[in-house]
């Protein structure tokens, strides 16, 4: 904790007109306070820099409702997405090392979703060179943002497709346009004798695969597999999901990757909202997605829209977005 004194970290106290407020949600505060994230510790290391005060409250509590109403500059993690005055949200990016600093919100529900991407915009050997060095270290060293088994080149088959499960159907907020029995079934039907994989989410309660698992059994050709999704996406021609970040993860082996919900990253996919858009997407996605500049979306998407720590300009950076945004 001294190095958050020495920084001029504070939990308690009077807060001035330029406090950085924290407002975390759940076990976020109590990490963020232990100095567990560089982005949170870089980021109030800048703000005490540029002559702000820090602090750290737990979201949704009457300390975090009443610093809302004053004139501070709040950071969001964790919670649902708003658009507030001199608000930003934080959160883990679809890659990990990777952050969203975002005025609206994380994921699909972060500004990315409405922003324009055009690959002419984008320096091409810049892109390949941070594509190769990103997807080389992700996809060699089997990282991604859940703990995955490790590689095993040995998948029984090729498969034409991967589903990748999703538990956003149990949440209140409607992201998705087609459910997780859709997905699986018009998978299997339009592979014919060909294999389709189906990853459960790591979080899925036990009724629920048990569940997942019958109404895979009901297809001669579906295998529910716990496999690496680097070697599930490699394995198969076309991926499926809603919008996982394990969707993201598979734009970097250049798959033809497909949505089935609103998503920050459906500038790179196709997004079908019937039965018949997935059949047509399963159908012709390779050949549709076999010239789309991979590279510089991630290069675009990674880079110039969200946030990576662990790179000397961070903190600038960062800071540039607050003070945009707080108008500083």
């Amino acid at each position: 904790m001294e190095a958050f004194r020495t920084a001029g970290f504070a939990r308690l106290g009077s807060d001035g007109p330029h406090t950085l407020v924290i407002h975390a949600e759940g076990d976020w505060a109590r990490s963020i306070e232990a100095g567990a994230h560089v982005f949170f510790t870089k980021l109030m290391r800048q703000a005490t820099a540029r002559g702000l005060t820090t602090r750290v409250v737990s979201a949704g509590g009457a300390t975090s409702q009443l610093l809302l109403g004053q004139e501070h500059v709040h950071v969001m993690v964790g919670g649902a997405p708003g658009y507030g005055p001199n608000r930003l949200h934080a959160a883990p990016g679809h890659l990990w090392g990777f952050w969203y600093l975002d005025e609206v919100g994380s994921g699909a529900h972060s500004s990315i979703r409405f922003a324009r991407f055009s690959a002419d915009e984008v320096d091409g050997e810049k892109a390949e060179y941070f594509f190769n060095g990103v997807t080389g270290y992700m996809l060699r060293e089997n990282v991604s943002k859940r703990p995955q088994p490790a590689r095993d080149a040995s998948l029984p088959d090729p498969a034409a497709a991967v589903v990748f499960c999703q538990l956003i159907e149990r949440t209140g907020d409607r992201l998705h346009h087609l459910t997780t029995e859709q997905m699986v079934r018009v998978a299997a039907t339009t592979a014919g004798s060909r294999r389709v994989y189906v990853k459960p989410h790591p979080d899925t309660p036990r009724a629920l695969r048990r569940g997942l698992e019958d109404m895979a059994a009901g297809y001669r050709n579906v295998v529910v597999s716990d496999a690496s999704v680097h070697d599930l996406a490699g394995a198969s021609d076309v991926v499926v999901t809603q919008n996982s970040s394990a969707g993201f993860e598979a734009l970097m082996q250049k798959k033809c990757v497909v949505t089935c919900g609103k998503s920050d990253f459906w500038h790179a996919t196709l997004t079908p909202k019937t039965e018949d858009d997935l059949r047509d997407a399963l159908l012709q996605g390779r050949e549709t997605m076999a010239t789309f500049p991979f590279e510089k979306y991630l290069y675009w998407h990674l880079n110039r829209m969200c946030l990576e720590p662990e790179k000397p300009d961070f903190a600038a950076r960062a800071w540039a977005r607050i003070r945009d945004k707080a108008m500083l």
